[in-house]
């Protein structure tokens, strides 16, 4: 099979970690994905199985993550939301020009109330198989948790199967556990730094 965009190589099947910087995330790994790559101009055709449940998992990792949220984090929280930058600034009570500024880093940190804000922004808007397991005790827990994130940002650093995520798999850890030991989710590995 002929590549698509240089028309001169020929496309190398191949299975393996996916760095997925279509994500928008620069340190999130795909385990066991399938791509064709061409042998001349290295272009990659890649096949992300079950893409809606794994951007689901990938935010609720972002939620749940113990420092404050990057820039590339907020895009990712509200592009997962469908929302436009300016309807998600309204939704934050802010200006469109703030959120631009966090979302680029063009303004160095957003806080911990802002943080926390963004976050419960999310998980009440985000109606899924995530935010059905949130009860009246595990929204007390978030709570909690969100009081002690770090107070700088660190990205989220994770590799994941997106053919075996499921809310089963990233919610076996419990807020309970986040709080007490920072565990993490088998089948994901997931580390802050």
């Amino acid at each position: 099979m002929r590549c698509d965009h240089c028309e001169k190589g020929k496309l190398i099947a191949k299975t393996g970690l996916y760095h997925y910087t279509e994500s928008g995330l620069p340190n999130l790994y795909l385990e066991n994905v399938k791509w064709l790559q061409c042998k001349h101009c290295h272009a990659r055709e890649v096949e992300i199985p079950r893409i809606g449940m794994l951007h689901r998992c990938i935010a609720w990792l972002i939620i749940t993550k113990p420092s404050l949220l990057t820039g590339q984090e907020i895009v990712f929280l509200r592009k997962m939301l469908g929302k436009s930058q300016k309807e998600f600034a309204e939704l934050l009570g802010l200006s469109q020009v703030v959120l631009n500024r966090w979302e680029t880093g063009a303004r160095k940190g957003h806080g911990s109330a802002n943080d926390t804000k963004i976050r419960f922004l999310c998980l009440t808007l985000q109606d899924d198989e995530y935010t059905h397991r949130i009860n009246q005790k595990i929204w007390e827990l978030l709570f909690k948790f969100f009081g002690r994130i770090q107070k700088s940002p660190s990205p989220l650093h994770a590799s994941i199967n997106p053919q075996t995520c499921t809310p089963e798999e990233v919610s076996s850890v419990t807020i309970e556990h986040l709080l007490a030991t920072q565990t993490k989710a088998p089948g994901i590995n997931r580390h802050t730094g």
